[in-house]
C-alpha cells in the first residue's frame, strides 16, 4: 500500500479509531511530511522528523497542544515518538538506520488490524444501505395496503391504530445508527403491512369477493410469482442485442404471468440466482424474495439508490427486480454486454414512462438466448 493508500484508510476509520476532527488533522499532517517512499520499503520506518513548532504553526495551534495530541496518537498505537533528550527531531540516519521524529512503524504494524477493521465496516454500511431500500421498498407496500383497507372499508376498526403507526415512522433514516436498529424498523414495518394485508383478506371474504381479485400485495401473505404451465416449442435463437421490446410476434405485450419460478432461475446470472436461493432455500420465490435479491446486488452492479427509487416508482415492485435480473445476466451478453447499469435501469424508467418498455419481450429474448447456448 502506498501513502495516499494508508492515508485513506486512516480517513475513513478515524472516528472508528478514536480520532476526534483535530487530532486526525494533526496525524495526516505528520504522515504528509514523510518520505512516501518510506511506506513501501520495509527496511526503512516511515519518521516525521519536521520541527515541533513548524508543524503547530501549520496547523494553527499551541506547540502544548501539538504535544497533547502526539501523546495521545501514541496511546492508541499509532506513533512512536522518538526524540532526542533535549526533545529535538533529525533526518539524519543514526545506528541501524533509527532517524529522530515522530514513528510510523506502530501504524504499519496495525496495517493488517486496520484493513480488517475497515473491511467490517464497509460491509456494515452495505447492510445498513440494503435495509434503508428495503424498509422505504416494504413502506410503498404497507400504504398501498392500507389505502385499499381504506377504500374497501373506511370505518375498519383496525385502520385507526394502523394510520397511527404508520405516521409515527421517521421519514429519513438519519437517527437509525446500525442495522440492528434498522433490522428493528423493517419488521415493525412488515407487521403493520402483514396486519393490513389480513384486514383486507377478512374483507374479501365476507364481501364474497375472491381473493385472486386483490392486488398481490392484499394477500394475506406475500403471493408467489404465477405458476404457469409454459411448456412451449423450442424458442428461437435470440437476436444480437438484448431486446427491451421483443422481436418476436410472440413478444408483444408486457404480460408476465408465463414467468415461473423456475424460468427465474433459468434467466438469472449467477449472482443473482446465488442470492436468490439463499433466500428462497424451498425453491418458493416470492415478488419480496425477488426484489430483495435486487437490492442486495445494487451496489455490485453500479445502480445507484436514486435509480433504484426511480424504477420502483415507476416500475413496480416485481418489474423493477426482474429489470434488475435482465441487467445482471445481460452483464455476460455474448455480443453486447452491458457496461453501465444505473444508465441502463435508468433508460427502463423512462421508456416506461413512454409507455415503450416491453419487459416481458426482453425477458423472452433473454430466455432464448440462454437455452439457445445451453
Amino acid at each position: 500500500m502506498t501513502l495516499s493508500h494508508i492515508i485513506e484508510l486512516v480517513e475513513r476509520l478515524a472516528r472508528h479509531l478514536g480520532l476526534g476532527a483535530a487530532r486526525r488533522a494533526v496525524l495526516l499532517r505528520m504522515m504528509r511530511q514523510t518520505a512516501p517512499a518510506d511506506w513501501g520499503d520495509p527496511g526503512c520506518d516511515p519518521v516525521c522528523f519536521r520541527a515541533q513548532q513548524d508543524l503547530a504553526r501549520d496547523l494553527g495551534i499551541s506547540d502544548r497542544t501539538l504535544r497533547l495530541h502526539e501523546k495521545g496518537l501514541e496511546v492508541l498505537g499509532i506513533i512512536r515518538i522518538d526524540t532526542a533528550a533535549n526533545g529535538r527531531r533529525s533526518g539524519r540516519h543514526l545506528s541501524h538506520g533509527r532517524r529522530l521524529g515522530i514513528n510510523f512503524r506502530p501504524l504499519l504494524e496495525n496495517l493488517g488490524r486496520l484493513l480488517a477493521m475497515d473491511a467490517e465496516h464497509r460491509e456494515e454500511a452495505h447492510r445498513i444501505s440494503v435495509l434503508r431500500l428495503e424498509c422505504s421498498a416494504a413502506k410503498r407496500d404497507a400504504k398501498q395496503a392500507i389505502e385499499q383497507l381504506l377504500e374497501l372499508d373506511p370505518q375498519h376498526a383496525a385502520l385507526p391504530e394502523l394510520l397511527r403507526r404508520f405516521a409515527a415512522w421517521p421519514r429519513r433514516y438519519a437517527g437509525f445508527r446500525c442495522a440492528e436498529n434498522l433490522a428493528c424498523h423493517l419488521a415493525e414495518i412488515d407487521a403493520v403491512a402483514a396486519e393490513a394485508r389480513a384486514c383486507l383478506a377478512c374483507c374479501a371474504e365476507t364481501s364474497a369477493m375472491a381473493e385472486a381479485g386483490l392486488p398481490a400485495i392484499g394477500n394475506a401473505t406475500l403471493k408467489n410469482l404465477v405458476r404457469v404451465d409454459t411448456r412451449p416449442t423450442t424458442p428461437p435463437p435470440d437476436t444480437r442485442r438484448p431486446s427491451t421490446n421483443g422481436n418476436a410476434e410472440e413478444d408483444k405485450g408486457d404480460d408476465l404471468r408465463w414467468i415461473t419460478p423456475e424460468i427465474v432461475k433459468e434467466m438469472a446470472g449467477a449472482d443473482f440466482r446465488f442470492c436468490l436461493e439463499a433466500l428462497c432455500p424451498t425453491g418458493e420465490i416470492t415478488e419480496r424474495a425477488l426484489r430483495s435479491t435486487a437490492i442486495m446486488l445494487l451496489r455490485d452492479l453500479g445502480i445507484t439508490e436514486s435509480a433504484w427509487e426511480e424504477a420502483l416508482d415507476q416500475l413496480g415492485s416485481l418489474r423493477a427486480s426482474l429489470a434488475v435480473l435482465l441487467i445482471e445476466a445481460n452483464r455476460e451478453h455474448p455480443d453486447v454486454p452491458v457496461r453501465n447499469a444505473g444508465a441502463m435501469l435508468r433508460g427502463f424508467s423512462a421508456r416506461d414512462r413512454l409507455g415503450e418498455f416491453n419487459l416481458s419481450g426482453a425477458l423472452k429474448g433473454l430466455l432464448r438466448r440462454k437455452r439457445a447456448a445451453a
